[in-house]
């Protein structure tokens, strides 16, 4: 690992608290775990640890001064009288630092538009269909219709999982906020890891009585028939996507979307080239010469 504190968040030897907190938050929204592929996570959670240690040391005096006359090995071993020498800064303690100072109670979902100020619905599934064309429709367009299983609202209980005549009631463990805080010391402090709550899953309200039809959740089992504009000259194994026209979500969450990806059929008749149809006709020599 690199111990250029420094240069690990580009800012000057000088930079005051203001800088280094800025300069932080810009690399952690950039290399944040959660903000990028699985390809790409355990590159991330590396990047997001080395930025994380390099801030929480530079943006306290006493840290920062003990590595300033010391370096990073002088911090290790407490040197300077110190007593917050470290061996290892580990992924939670890296975000746990980050929920404190940009997350506020709403953690890192409140940074990036939202917060938890009361429990998000589970969005439901996108539901994926193939959808087979000829060219005579991909050159006009087309109005198509396909029967798909999905689920739909359980009528019952109108969607929230709820016996008649009751309701979901607020979750006791976590108030209906949908995740519950665990206060932990380490070397650098005390900090508040936050979780989904494990009684009502992150949702915020329990079900005492569950839906006898629905079982408790929200949807049942159906066959529809959905209806697909297709515009003209879509290409092959390109896709139309319908908002809001997937699977619902569980106890009347949002809707995923309806996901139409085109098989377009050849035609022996026919070679296409983009927006292009070229026939080969064959013709003999009076033909080309005198017409036909």
């Amino acid at each position: 690992m690199t111990h250029d504190y420094y240069a690990l968040l580009g800012v000057k030897r000088d930079a005051d608290e203001a800088e280094i907190k800025k300069a932080y938050r810009r690399l952690a929204m950039q290399h944040h775990p959660d903000r990028v592929g699985p390809d790409q996570k355990q590159a991330a959670e590396a990047k997001f640890k080395e930025i994380t240690e390099a801030y929480e040391v530079l943006r306290d005096p006493e840290k920062r001064a003990t590595y300033d006359r010391y370096g990073a090995a002088g911090l290790r071993r407490g040197a300077g009288g110190s007593d917050f020498g470290f061996a290892h800064f580990d992924l939670s303690e890296a975000l746990n630092v980050f929920m404190r100072d940009f997350g506020g109670l709403g953690g890192f979902d409140a940074l990036f538009g939202g917060g938890r100020g009361r429990p998000e619905q589970h969005r439901g599934q996108d539901l994926k269909v193939t959808l087979k064309l000829d060219l005579a429709e991909v050159a006009s367009g087309a109005t198509k219709k396909l029967k798909v299983r999905t689920y739909e609202r359980c009528a019952e209980c109108g969607g929230s999982g709820a016996a008649r005549g009751s309701r979901p009631t607020t979750c006791g463990t976590c108030g209906g906020s949908g995740e519950v805080r665990r206060a932990a010391r380490s070397m650098f402090g005390q900090f508040v890891s936050v979780s989904p709550c494990p009684t009502c899953a992150g949702e915020g309200s329990v079900i005492a009585q569950p839906c006898s039809k629905c079982q408790g959740d929200g949807r049942v089992r159906a066959e529809k028939t959905v209806e697909i504009n297709v515009p003209a000259g879509v290409a092959d194994h390109h896709y139309l996507t319908m908002r809001g026209a997937g699977v619902p979500g569980p106890r009347n969450g949002p809707p995923g979307d309806l996901i139409a990806v085109l098989d377009i059929a050849e035609d022996p008749r026919f070679e296409r080239q983009g927006d292009d149809l070229i026939y080969d006709l064959p013709l003999s020599f009076t033909q080309a010469a005198l017409g036909a």
